[in-house]
């Protein structure tokens, strides 16, 4: 019996019609292209509960405790700010593959998705002395980042060296991280009793979700972002028991209150953020 088959022209135009079938099909849509973007950091205050005197020379504050605060002279210094990224998601291994990795693999180890001493590039450290009793709105830096994924911010407070921005003329901060000259009136009472706090201590805290943003995620592969730490200063003096504490306990709440009152603001923002990275 005649056995019948595809002669090979017919093989070869078979083979033809497929490929071009196949090139004439979807194609998947091309990943989305990601590109550096730059972030900026900026500092601001919140006044609150807090009032100018009337010649705008300094501020009154009633704290948590009762005690009427007075102002008069006073600087901190914001030492640094970074975002931070996100854990890195780690990938099971077998045992029976461990043998073939290399030993590098173990012996590293990783805080908030960098390897121990790697610098953030997010970081800034503006090292920026400001004033408690003239405060404004500031911008701090900017660092323009790879595609990368960041889910915290940080924020220091920290002694400032002899090239940190904005040394007050009337006073040495070097070394220092917050001063603080004032007044207080204890509650119940009428007697006005002059205060001095002044340390060196650092104080910070990483902070995970912003207004807005229940919780911190910036793409800088996708946007770029504006971050915003506010510090309040009608709670400043929160927990200060003025007449009881030491002068190094108040100064250490001082700096809790002011760390643990800030808030958070992070904006997205895309095309006038889009940066080329230099190798």
């Amino acid at each position: 019996m005649e056995e019948r088959g595809l002669a090979p022209a017919g093989v070869a135009v078979c083979v033809l019609v497929t490929v071009l079938a196949g090139a004439c099909g979807p194609r998947p849509a091309a990943p989305a292209l990601r590109t550096a973007h730059r972030v900026e950091y900026r500092l601001d205050w919140v006044w609150e509960r807090a009032t100018a005197t009337s010649d705008g020379a300094a501020w009154e504050v009633v704290n948590d405790l009762g005690y009427r605060v007075r102002v008069t002279r006073g600087y901190v210094v914001s030492y640094s700010m970074e975002l931070v990224e996100c854990p890195k998601e780690r990938t099971p291994i077998s045992v029976g593959s461990l043998g073939r990795l290399p030993r590098s693999i173990f012996e590293s180890t990783a805080f908030a998705g960098h390897a121990s001493g790697t610098p953030n590039p997010a970081a800034i450290h503006p090292m920026q002395v400001e004033s408690l009793t003239a405060p404004r709105a500031r911008d701090a830096g900017t660092a323009t980042l790879a595609p990368q994924t960041y889910c915290q911010l940080h924020y220091l407070v920290g002694r400032a060296s002899r090239d940190a921005a904005g040394l007050p003329p009337d006073l040495d901060m070097v070394d220092t991280s917050l001063h603080i000259d004032g007044t207080y009136v204890a509650p119940g009472a009428s007697t006005t009793v002059p205060f001095v706090i002044h340390t060196a201590a650092a104080y910070g805290a990483l902070f995970d979700h912003a207004a807005h943003m229940p919780a911190i995620r910036v793409d800088t592969g996708s946007n770029g972002a504006r971050v915003v730490v506010r510090r309040h200063l009608g709670s400043i003096f929160d927990g200060v028991d003025f007449a009881q504490m030491r002068p190094p306990v108040m100064a250490s709440q001082t700096l809790k209150a002011l760390i643990d009152h800030v808030d958070v603001q992070i904006d997205l923002v895309s095309e006038d953020h889009r940066e080329t990275l230099h190798q």
